[in-house]
């Protein structure tokens, strides 16, 4: 059952989010959700034009209908709550939530972070917020028919032993950080503070590199706190959490825009999420032989033991219709003798298939009824590529295309194809 909060206390809930980082450099976000937050519960229900004329100063002459600014508001309003409940460190008894379609607050109970800690001791040492339990929730109604779309593999296996994940389950292992890549925002410095992205542009560095060459771009755009996951993130949680509940270092969690350079020294790292949101986890790419770009979308591997180049083209990116991506399972050494596992693509599908290929205890028999006359396969060192064809979250075929270190010749692919190999 949910309780509400008493006026004191929706007024320190308030007072908590405004401090935050999410809201402190934007005024007008600020006074927008004071306004709905203090509207009383029982009054009628909030028009455009009202808040136009109480928060934006507007005059009687607004018109909703030609003019976007609020719907442009609420929409930005809902998505610093989400990106703030998502990497708050603050404790709450309850969220704040705006419905879709309605210009109201909604006060509703969330767990305690106290509670979340305890609930934590069940999984050692797995330092996360609530947020991921709910998360993780939501992912398994969401996608529970994917997992029998992709490479054919009994679900009862995924209990099994999986030697791809020995080295960060070893006694006296190093911790293990997973890092979920989240997208880099810009917001536009004199127009309502609305976001902007472009592909050109998934980090500070970035961003700092592009206005050194295009000044006036850097006048008129800024770098947002706000960033955005992808359903694959969660999806990709809910997968390796299972296998890394016991490590014996311990587990923890942080988005890519939030990773430093110690923690390559602390950790072994487990990355999933898509190229365009590595930011600092971009240079393990060069220790796994692995090279990309963004537009347009490929990259190549190099490998070590054949010595020859393997390039793939995603043929088709477009989120909400047919895709054609490549799933990525990098695994190596990374600095001070840590492990790095990367799960990579380009969209979703190809994230999601990486993921889910990784997790699967029967990779590397796969990998060898594939090949059969290839070399023994090492599983501290090794990258695989998977072709993804699908709709967003449900693929409809998955093949293996490339795995790094066979001594054997690798089935030929026809030139002109989007994914290609040749020697140096």
């Amino acid at each position: 059952m949910t309780t509400q909060p008493t006026d004191h206390e929706k007024a320190a809930i308030l007072a908590q989010i405004l401090k935050s980082s999410d809201f402190q450099d934007s005024k007008k976000h600020q006074e927008l959700l004071k306004f709905l937050a203090e509207r009383p519960e029982s009054a009628d229900p909030l028009k455009e034009t009202e808040i136009a004329l109480a928060v934006f100063g507007k005059d009687s002459k607004f018109d909703p209908s030609t003019d976007s600014l609020i719907r442009s508001y609420i929409s930005n309003l809902r998505k610093k709550l989400d990106h703030y409940y998502l990497t708050t460190k603050d404790t709450y008894s309850h969220k704040l939530e705006i419905p879709k379609g309605h210009y109201v607050i909604k006060f509703s109970s969330a767990v305690p972070k106290e509670a979340a800690r305890r609930f934590s001791k069940s999984l050692p040492v797995i330092r996360i917020g609530s947020w991921i339990v709910l998360l993780v929730l939501v992912v398994v109604l969401s996608f529970r028919e994917y997992s029998r779309r992709t490479i054919d593999v009994p679900d009862a296996t995924r209990t099994a032993a999986n030697p791809l994940w020995n080295e960060f389950l070893q006694t006296n292992g190093r911790p293990t950080l997973i890092v979920v890549g989240d997208f880099f925002f810009l917001h536009e410095r004199d127009k309502n503070d609305g976001y902007y992205r472009t592909v050109k542009i998934n980090s500070i560095d970035d961003y700092l590199e592009y206005i050194s060459k295009n000044p006036e771009f850097g006048k008129r755009y800024a770098k947002s706190n706000f960033t955005f996951l992808r359903p694959s993130a969660p999806w990709g949680l809910m997968q390796i959490l299972p296998i890394l509940q016991n490590a014996p270092g311990g587990i923890s969690l942080k988005l890519a825009s939030q990773f430093t350079s110690d923690d390559f020294k602390s950790h072994n790292i487990v990355f999933i999420g898509s190229f365009k949101t590595l930011y600092l986890l971009k240079t393990l790419l060069s220790i796994l032989k692995i090279e990309y770009a963004i537009a347009p979308s490929s990259f190549r591997i190099q490998d070590g033991i054949t010595d020859s180049l393997h390039v793939f083209t995603p043929e088709r990116l477009s989120a909400g219709s047919l895709e054609k991506d490549y799933g990525v399972v990098a695994k190596g050494r990374g600095p001070d003798g840590s492990f790095v596992m990367m799960l990579l693509g380009f969209s979703e599908s190809g994230v999601i298939q990486a993921t889910h290929a990784a997790s699967d205890p029967l990779l590397l028999r796969a990998i060898e009824k594939k090949y059969p006359s290839g070399t023994a396969i090492d599983p501290s060192s090794l990258t695989v590529v998977i072709g993804a064809e699908g709709i967003t979250q449900s693929l409809f075929n998955a093949d293996i295309k490339y795995v790094s270190g066979l001594g054997a010749p690798q089935p030929a692919l026809i030139a002109g194809q989007k994914d290609s190999t040749r020697s140096k």
